[in-house]
């Protein structure tokens, strides 16, 4: 899902990812009490994407379960995945930390009641646009980009 700032993405899927993350090893490795399947929550998925924009999400099947692959579509990369031991990991590289991102918009959903993506909004002025969840004026907003000089 596009906004109406920048160009769009060619590639989102495994393929882009395999380019981003390309051969490197994880940066970081850790055991989460996450659910790898939960962003096949398409509510949840739509609250990542509202607050984590530059992300390109998409869900797999592992011969271990479920896997939750990320990238931002230049160097930073993440995945939830279940490990060895049954407990879900956390890896992730590149110059952004693009799984704790995404962990922390994934808890601040559940913290307002896993909204549903029908509970979200957006706001566009001649200065500004943001999306909101619940209320327009009070709830939580997330800004949406630079507006292009062509739509001002």
């Amino acid at each position: 899902m596009g906004d109406r700032t920048g160009p769009a993405q060619p590639s989102t899927g495994p393929a882009a990812y395999a380019q981003v993350r390309g051969d490197a090893e994880p940066e970081t490795r850790r055991a989460l009490d996450r659910d790898p399947a939960g962003p096949e929550d398409w509510h949840l998925r739509f609250a990542l994407r509202v607050a984590v924009p530059e992300a390109v999400l998409f869900t797999e099947q592992s011969a271990d379960g479920p896997a939750a692959l990320v990238h931002d579509g230049d160097r930073s990369w993440a995945e939830i995945r279940p490990g060895t031991d049954g407990r879900p990991l956390l890896l992730q590289g590149g110059p952004r930390r693009l799984g704790d991102e995404l962990l922390a918009a994934w808890s601040q959903w559940e913290d307002l009641g896993r909204p549903d993506l029908y509970d979200y909004g957006v706001t566009v002025t001649p200065d500004s646009q943001w999306a909101w969840q619940g209320d327009p004026d009070t709830g939580p907003r997330w800004p949406i980009g630079r507006l292009h000089p062509a739509t001002r």
